[in-house]
């Protein structure tokens, strides 16, 4: 069963591979059997041999047939694969049919030869037979059955065709051995075209793999596994980016330090994974609160960080106001539970004028914050940095 579903999953790309291969060797295949139609229709026979005549003119249809057969079958295949990557049941319908359609050709021709003792004889069959086993590509569940009816066909019509019985037995052994050959060859190189599929496609479920691995590395690394929003260490990389920035087009530079009211009591009532939906729907309300040019971090339990870029003192507590509503506005709703959150926000920032770091920043944020948190909580305070913060910045600060 696990054979049967392998071949299943690569016998539509073993048919469209064929299929490829199949319209090239019908772009020299067109012309081949063209030049031997038209070299046999200016074929004289000798006077001692007037049956050459009648066998010129069988394997001249037999090639004007099989040409009109190729160009046909040729455009089919050339449809089927610029439609898609997919093998339907139609093109394999039509690889089974290409195949079928050479045997017979093979065999007329083979016959031909055969009943004027001229031409290559069974060997063209047997060619024919050997060609399609390496190109066809063709799962044993089909080519065992082609191969057998094909080998069936030539010693029928071997049979019923006025050949001397001395050359009967040889074309015998040739009509059996060569569609064998052709099976055997089929098989291998089916097999080997199995496993190199199934390795491809390991490789690539590993590569695929490996990459999405690469990605969640990627983002753990900057991200907060539980919000998804940035960590403390990248959000300081992309502040420290933004004062440098501004150092060079003077603009307003603001911070908000947010901090949830009574976040204990909610782990302690409700439990932790109530706290953790809590967070997560608080970092959710927060970023979507804010600009794009805004960015918003957890600085880690229950305590986030906004930067907001080119924003005055008014609009930086005019943003914080509004995401203190938010907040407030959206309780925590777990089926029959309801969960009150509020929080807490501190601002500072820098002027246009005024130069400063990150941490000095944070700091004065902090104490903001510290100050609406002793005033009654759940609510905004502002804080101007210190000029002792402003000089030199803080020893601590975000890289705690």
């Amino acid at each position: 069963m696990a054979t049967k579903r392998k071949y299943d999953l690569v016998q539509g790309e073993g048919t469209m591979e064929s299929l490829r291969h199949y319209r090239w060797v019908a772009v020299l295949m067109v012309p081949l059997h063209m030049s031997l139609a038209f070299g046999l229709q200016q074929y004289v026979a000798p006077p001692e041999h007037p049956e050459m005549v009648e066998w010129a003119s069988t394997v001249k249809w037999a090639h004007v047939v099989i040409c009109g057969f190729v160009i046909f079958s040729g455009l089919l295949s050339h449809a089927y694969v610029r439609r898609g990557k997919h093998a339907t049941a139609g093109a394999i319908v039509l690889q089974i049919a290409i195949a079928a359609g050479y045997f017979y050709f093979g065999a007329v021709i083979s016959i031909a030869d055969l009943v004027a003792n001229a031409g290559a004889g069974p060997s063209s069959f047997m060619m024919i037979c050997i060609m399609f086993g390496v190109l066809g590509l063709m799962r044993p569940g089909i080519s065992v059955p082609l191969y057998t009816c094909a080998c069936m066909l030539f010693a029928v019509m071997l049979l019923r065709a006025p050949i001397d019985p001395a050359h009967i037995t040889s074309a015998g052994i040739i009509a059996y051995v060569g569609p064998m050959l052709a099976l055997l060859a089929s098989v291998i190189v089916w097999n080997q075209f199995v496993r190199a599929v199934m390795l491809r496609r390991e490789l690539s479920r590993s590569n695929t793999a490996l990459m999405a691995q690469q990605q969640e590395l990627a983002f753990l690394a900057d991200h907060d596994t539980l919000t998804g929003l940035y960590n403390r260490r990248e959000f300081m990389r992309m502040a420290n980016m933004e004062l440098a920035r501004a150092a060079r087009a003077p603009c307003d530079t603001q911070l908000i330090m947010v901090d949830l009211d009574f976040f204990k009591k909610v782990n302690d009532q409700y439990g932790h994974p109530v706290g953790d939906a809590v967070l997560k729907q608080v970092a959710a309300l927060l970023r979507s609160g804010i600009r794009t040019t805004d960015t918003v971090a957890r600085l880690g339990g229950e305590e986030f960080i906004v930067l907001l870029p080119d924003t005055s003192r008014e609009g930086a507590l005019a943003v914080a106001e509004k995401l203190r509503m938010l907040v407030r506005a959206e309780p925590l709703v777990m089926e029959d539970l309801s969960v009150p959150v509020t929080a807490s926000f501190g601002v500072s920032g820098l002027l246009r004028n005024q130069q400063g770091t990150v941490d000095s920043i944070y700091a004065a944020a902090d104490r903001a914050l510290y100050v609406a948190k002793q005033l009654g909580r759940d609510r905004v305070e502002y804080a101007e940095p210190e000029s002792s913060e402003l000089s030199s910045g803080t020893a601590e600060g975000l890289r705690a």
